[in-house]
């Protein structure tokens, strides 16, 4: 029973929704049922007339329903998710990377200058939020750039604005660790401050960093909704008047919750669906920034019968080195062993079946024409002729 409490649960059950996360970023728009231009049109089925908005669960070739113009909610999640991930993963590993080298050689000065802790103050006050909301209203909005410019340009700005936080946190961590004795010694056997950085300080803030990381990618989504409620959409909005409404360009997961937003007092699935999926995707990673913090408490703590105050919950255990016996294989292995083996079979299985024949496509119809013909001295004769269109952007291979 013991064992079972000790299990880092967050650990293990974020490391599987975070690939699971990744995976739908990767094949999203292979697996999505149908294409973004495609709509449900109404139509009468087993004496029910099926218009949009389609409920979920309904109508097994829209899994998750419509929206109110009949586009299918499962596909624009699919096709989107991909836009919120990598955009929030993009944003954060270049705000961590200027903001740890700031911050570490910032954290190793003799005397960190009072200007540098005067603005680190004054910018924690500000919501970052509002500061990306001025600089992508006048650019958003039915504009005339592409949506991968306003992309990019929403990563840069974003970016650069977050550093100073990302460095005040790692400078705060470096000054502890900069204290320790070790690092007296190195000082005293000559380590210049490369050396010291490199060395001996970067090495034991990794960890800290790595849950820093996963927390920050959570952070930068929780800007992306907080602009989306604005109508502020990641990659541009589309306006249209008559009534008024907002539409996300890229369809990336705070986008589609920003513009379903009217429908909180009817049609509520259609802002629900993908406020589930952006939920699920903070919380994933969320756990998974909450259990590598168990595991590293856990695997650091070396005198777990001395009480402290940052006790860990996970029983620590210790290595062993020199032994290369099954025994040793840790269930941590085995579990990112067993999710790179599904990540890769799922994959494959989704690559291969998407050249699979679809038979009639959504975009593609057929026309039929009959003829009747009657000759004189014959009886009547039919003819038809059936003819294809293709209405799709690719063309047919035969």
């Amino acid at each position: 029973m013991n064992k079972v409490k000790s299990i880092n649960y967050s650990y293990y059950l974020g490391i599987f929704l975070v690939t699971f996360i990744l995976f739908l970023c990767v094949f999203g728009p292979i697996m999505a049922p149908h294409s973004l231009n495609v709509t449900l049109e109404t139509q009468y089925q087993d004496g029910k007339v099926v218009a949009p908005p389609l409920e979920p669960f309904e109508n097994i070739d829209f899994l998750l329903g419509t929206d109110r113009w009949g586009y299918d909610l499962l596909s624009m999640i699919l096709f989107g998710i991909r836009y919120t991930v990598f955009i929030a993963l993009a944003v954060t590993v270049i705000k961590m990377a200027g903001g740890t080298l700031i911050g570490l050689y910032a954290g190793t000065m003799r005397k960190t200058p009072s200007i540098i802790i005067a603005f680190e103050k004054a910018w924690s006050y500000i919501p970052l939020f509002l500061i990306l909301y001025f600089f992508l209203m006048p650019i958003s909005v039915n504009s005339v750039l592409g949506s991968d410019t306003l992309v990019v340009y929403f990563i840069m700005i974003a970016s650069i604005i977050s550093i100073p936080s990302v460095a005040s946190s790692v400078r705060l961590k470096t000054i502890e660790v900069n204290k320790s004795i070790y690092i007296e010694a190195a000082k005293t056997l000559g380590a210049k401050r490369n050396r010291l950085i490199w060395k001996h300080i970067f090495p034991q803030l990794k960890e800290s960093l790595l849950v820093m990381f996963i927390l920050e990618v959570v952070y930068v989504i929780t800007i992306m909704g907080q602009l989306a409620l604005m109508n502020i959409f990641v990659g541009g909005t589309i306006m249209r008047f008559d009534p008024t409404i907002y539409l996300s360009v890229t369809k990336e997961l705070a986008g589609l919750v920003g513009q379903a937003q009217g429908n909180i007092y009817g049609n509520v699935h259609i802002l629900y669906v993908p406020l589930a999926v952006l939920l699920l995707t903070t919380i994933s990673f969320s756990l998974l920034a909450n259990g590598l913090k168990n595991k590293f408490q856990s695997d650091y703590q070396r005198t777990p019968w001395i009480k402290t105050g940052h006790d860990p919950r996970i029983t620590p255990t210790r290595k062993r080195y020199g032994s290369h016996s099954w025994k040793n294989v840790t269930l941590n292995k085995i579990v990112i062993g067993i999710l790179m083996l599904l990540f890769a079979a799922a994959g494959a299985y989704v690559y291969m079946k998407q050249d699979a024949d679809p038979g009639v496509e959504q975009g593609k119809q057929f026309n039929g024409e009959a003829v009747v013909e009657r000759f004189e001295n014959e009886g009547p004769s039919n003819t038809v002729h059936i003819g294809e269109k293709n209405k799709a952007d690719d063309e047919w291979v035969s």
